[in-house]
């Protein structure tokens, strides 16, 4: 009987909204597991995007190069990614376009990104690195090659670092077990290590290499987008409330935070919050382009606007703003 009220309900609030139930487009999203990442679950558990006419399915992926591929394949309609995976995936011949944007860096640390060794490690700052093995989330991302950025600035020979490929959750235990000397990580980790006493932040990797940097967007290949253009409207409405919902009550914004990641609320309570931000700023996203181009990642140097989809341009400032 709950379960037949509920869905009286549910009918009842579509009507409302000028949505018919039947209409729910089923919409398959791929996400990473990371604090950031808590306002498309926010959307999903608050009905979010149900008020909005979608039926959506979260499909977790360890790196942005997995959802990439996944997107590309069509096994998922829309991914979260840091934009210079984005790019460098377009470079090799997948056609997506940005739709709307996420999250950003904040203009100086503490912030989500840290390069973070054990607290009893002999390594003071970033040019102690050499010699020294290195655990990153995706060999060639924009977070990695922002980071052996700033190590090579330091005055390390980049080819005697040893760079290992491991995702975010299981850095913890990697640093912990001394089975690498330091880690590029992101929040809700960064946090982890230090509130647990195992972790040393040596460098807020994002903010040093590009403050206010893109750190996720929303991805659609170009052929879905021309054919479902109101879909991904409902998308980006939803992801926007989702957004304005977080910022509106850091306190709630957090407790939500611990509700995705499991971690202990103590370990949330002093977390930098996610910079949530649906306002894209051209120049910090040309500055990723030229992030990505100096490192060799991109061999060729895109046009900006060759990214973005119309359905981000209300959102892009200008040069004055």
């Amino acid at each position: 009987m709950k379960k037949y009220l509920s869905k009286i309900a549910a009918v009842s609030i579509a009507v409302g909204l000028g949505v018919s139930a039947a209409a729910a487009e089923p919409l398959k999203v791929g996400v990473l597991k990371m604090a950031a990442l808590t306002n498309p679950w926010v959307a999903k558990k608050e009905g979010i995007f149900e008020k909005n006419g979608l039926d959506v399915s979260l499909v977790e992926f360890r790196a942005g190069s997995e959802a990439a591929a996944a997107l590309q394949g069509g096994s998922v309609d829309i991914v979260l990614m840091i934009p210079g995976t984005a790019m460098t995936a377009n470079e090799r011949g997948f056609d997506i376009v940005a739709v709307f944007q996420n999250e950003t860096a904040k203009l100086k640390g503490p912030d989500s990104g840290s390069v973070q060794v054990r607290v009893d490690s002999d390594i003071k700052s970033l040019k102690d690195l050499e010699g020294k093995k290195v655990a990153v989330s995706q060999l060639h991302s924009q977070n990695t090659v922002g980071a052996q950025l700033l190590i090579k600035n330091a005055g390390v020979d980049l080819s005697k670092v040893q760079f290992i490929e491991l995702p975010f959750p299981t850095q913890y235990d990697a640093l912990k077990n001394k089975q690498v000397d330091a880690v590029v990580t992101v929040d809700p980790y960064t946090t982890q290590l230090q509130s647990s006493g195992v972790g040393r932040v040596i460098s807020w990797n994002y903010v040093e290499s590009i403050p206010e940097q893109p750190l996720g967007a929303w991805w659609v290949k170009r052929a879905f987008l021309a054919k479902n253009r109101d879909v991904v409207a409902r998308f980006n409405k939803s992801i926007k409330e989702s957004i304005d919902y977080m910022n509106a009550d850091p306190d709630r914004a957090r407790a939500q935070v611990v509700a995705y990641t499991g971690l202990d609320p103590a370990l949330v309570k002093n977390m930098p919050l996610i910079t949530w931000s649906y306002q894209v700023k051209p120049d910090r996203w040309q500055q990723v382009i030229d992030l990505m181009t100096k490192t060799g990642e991109l061999r060729k140097t895109p046009k900006l606007e060759s990214f973005f989809a119309e359905e981000i341009k209300p959102y892009v400032q200008s040069s004055t703003q």
